[in-house]
């Protein structure tokens, strides 16, 4: 068997590392492909819509099918010859003309919709696969440029694939695409500060034309611009370029810089403007709808009926404002947003080193690199921490994306910037750790990132997540939201009834106003005080935000003895229980975390409490009744409010 001299000439001036790269990730991309083209992506999605994945399925069918952006009957019937419970949480809002339009982000589906034309639905997850595919290219790329092959193919996979990004691939929303698009972005700009300067020469490749000469600063910028639209809160991830070329008094590159970001950008709002009549695709009559109704609200779908149209159902939803009665008071810069930096760093359900350890790897790395810590890797790290406290300063009670999503899907779009830290590495160990303990974390959400979409509070109730914090600041978005409503906002006791939230499958579901934990288990219960009612008995006056100032806890155990912990963060007491009895304790609460999502609401405060039974029993096998669970002790919660003065 022979190989054409010429092709033969080509590969034999290849390097090995390149040949390592370049079959890894052909791999990765006939895998991927062959993954998204076989998948029953509606099947595995269990028939329906999470999230805001009925805004992006309906928009990108119309432009893939329809050519264009208008909500209209055609799109509505094509979504149940796929989904057959319809588009639930579609956003829609009324543009010029009284037509209506999809209230969200037309890029993404855009830029799917030629696979969308081709390949159907799956066409949103052929588009993901080449996106991940180019990701691991730029990312192997870029590290191979100064380290060893083997070490620069582990951290590149750690990064790409052991992390919450592939959860975010079986997803129809832009999420990934955000992650993606920024990642090329710092690859264009950062490619030519690792790999060197462009020979001089006439004969270039297209390698050396583009990706290490200032030219490809302008790629950059473009993408950039695309992704701030898609995302309007990534506008930081252009700082670094700006003030390297600056600081390089590089004025004339800083200029092209700048201008192609801003042309890219308000070019798309104009678009959307002139499609819409409205720049920002989240703001003016804007509506969510379901099939079913709710409260102050009717379901059903505009066009679905001749009575059914956009005035008489849906919800009505208000975005695009800046908050600043909630995001400028006392309460959000003193108390919320230094805790939401720890939450941000090892939440429970958002914490950056739990689902993007891999980054965290990498900026280690680069702070212990003191060699090798050049000026544009300082200016990537400020963008990618100055983007995640705009995140929380801007979003502090919905900083991961609402919804209840698996991880921090908001900062996703970031994540890929903290690549373009890493040091040259010499050995593969730094990918090593990074993906096992990465793995530790993530493992049970990509081992099935369909289920892990559809029931994104699954994996956080059992494993290391338990030992870490829940977080408070978010307590009406928490994935346990999307669940059960028999495990969120129900009324224990107190006058009015504290709300509480059951966060893992230690408890029961409310019998009455009391619950009971499991046998042999720890428990965590998020509680939320009320606002006291218009006609309060106890002299708070009416839409006063209450506190707990303490917490009664009423106790019966079961026919064996028990030993009960309870632990509030401002008391911890141990119960010691015979068999059969009851017990009353008071335990001191702390301050509370204030809640406020909305201006037009009061504040509400949000206390965590934990509750073990060391023992267990079965009704079953105790006394005949027809119940198998296994019981370790009841418990009625009863505070007592103050109104914080």
């Amino acid at each position: 068997m022979t190989i054409d001299h010429h092709v033969a000439a080509r590969l034999k001036g290849r390097s090995p590392a390149w040949r390592l790269g370049a079959a890894t990730t052909a791999a990765i991309g006939i895998v991927l492909t062959a993954w998204s083209l076989s998948t029953d992506f509606v099947e595995a999605s269990n028939n329906g819509f999470f999230g805001d994945a009925a805004t992006y399925y309906m928009l990108g069918h119309s432009l893939a099918d329809d050519l264009d952006f208008e909500y209209q009957r055609e799109d509505l019937v094509r979504v149940w010859q796929e989904y057959p419970g319809g588009p639930e949480g579609v956003f829609l809002k009324r543009g010029k003309g009284s037509h209506l339009f999809f209230a969200k982000s037309f890029i993404y589906p855009l830029l799917a919709s030629p696979f969308i034309w081709l390949f159907g639905t799956n066409g949103f997850m052929v588009f993901h696969a080449l996106l991940m595919t180019l990701s691991f290219a730029c990312a192997y790329a870029f590290l191979v440029a100064r380290s060893h092959p083997v070490a620069a193919l582990i951290f590149a996979l750690a990064f790409v694939f052991v992390s919450v990004a592939p959860v975010y691939m079986v997803q129809i929303a832009p999420d990934f695409f955000n992650f993606a698009i920024v990642l090329f972005a710092f690859f264009f700009w950062c490619y030519k500060e690792v790999a060197g300067p462009a020979p001089g020469g006439s004969a270039r490749s297209w390698r050396t034309r583009w990706l290490l000469a200032p030219r490809s600063d302008v790629v950059a910028a473009a993408l950039l611009g695309v992704a701030m639209f898609s995302k309007p809160t990534q506008i930081m991830l252009i700082a670094p370029l700006l003030v390297s070329a600056v600081l390089r008094r590089q004025w004339w590159r800083g200029l092209k810089i700048g201008g192609v970001f801003a042309a890219v950008a308000v070019g798309l709002f104009v678009i959307n403007t002139a499609v819409t009549g409205e720049w920002n695709y989240q703001g003016g009559d804007r509506k969510t709808f379901y099939g079913a109704g709710g409260v102050n609200f009717r379901g059903g779908f505009p066009l679905q009926s001749d009575q059914s149209t956009f005035e008489t159902v849906g919800l009505g939803r208000e975005g695009g404002g800046l908050l600043t009665d909630v995001l400028l008071t006392h309460d959000a810069l003193l108390e919320v947003f230094p805790h939401n930096l720890g939450y941000f760093m090892f939440g429970r359900h958002t914490g950056f080193a739990i689902y993007f350890f891999p980054g965290v790897v990498a900026v280690l790395l680069f702070l212990a690199a003191t060699r090798d810590r050049a000026m544009w890797q300082w200016l990537t790290f400020a963008a990618g921490v100055g983007s995640a406290i705009v995140l929380l300063l801007y979003m502090p009670f919905t900083y991961s994306g609402g919804g209840g999503p698996v991880g921090n899907r908001y900062f996703l779009g970031s994540y890929g910037v903290f690549l373009f830290l890493v040091p040259p590495l010499q050995t593969a160990i730094a990918g090593l750790v990074a993906m096992a303990i990465s793995a530790v974390f993530v493992s049970p959400i990509l081992s099935n990132p369909f289920f892990a979409s559809t029931h994104p509070y699954e994996h956080s109730k059992t494993g290391l997540y338990r030992w870490l914090p829940t977080e408070l600041t978010m307590v009406n978005d928490l994935p346990v939201n999307t669940g059960p409503s028999s495990r969120i906002r129900q009324p224990l006791g107190g006058t009015p009834p504290v709300f509480a939230y059951f966060i893992d499958d230690n408890i029961y579901n409310r019998e009455g106003d009391a619950f009971w934990v499991r046998g042999e288990s720890s428990a965590d219960i998020l509680l939320r005080a009320p606002i006291a009612p218009e006609a309060d008995a106890a002299g708070f006056p009416p839409g006063a935000s209450l506190h707990i100032d303490k917490l009664t806890a009423i106790l019966e155990s079961g026919p064996k003895p028990n030993r009960v912990v309870i632990s509030t963060g401002g008391d911890r007491r141990i119960i010691d229980m015979a068999p059969s009895s009851q017990q009353t304790i008071e335990l001191a609460m702390p301050h509370g975390m204030p809640y406020r999502y909305d201006p037009r609401y009061p504040t509400n405060y949000v206390y965590s409490i934990t509750i073990s039974s060391s023992t267990g029993f079965v009704p079953m096998f105790e006394n005949g009744a027809p119940d198998s669970r296994f019981l370790g002790v009841m418990v009625r919660l009863i505070p007592t409010y103050g109104d914080g003065r």
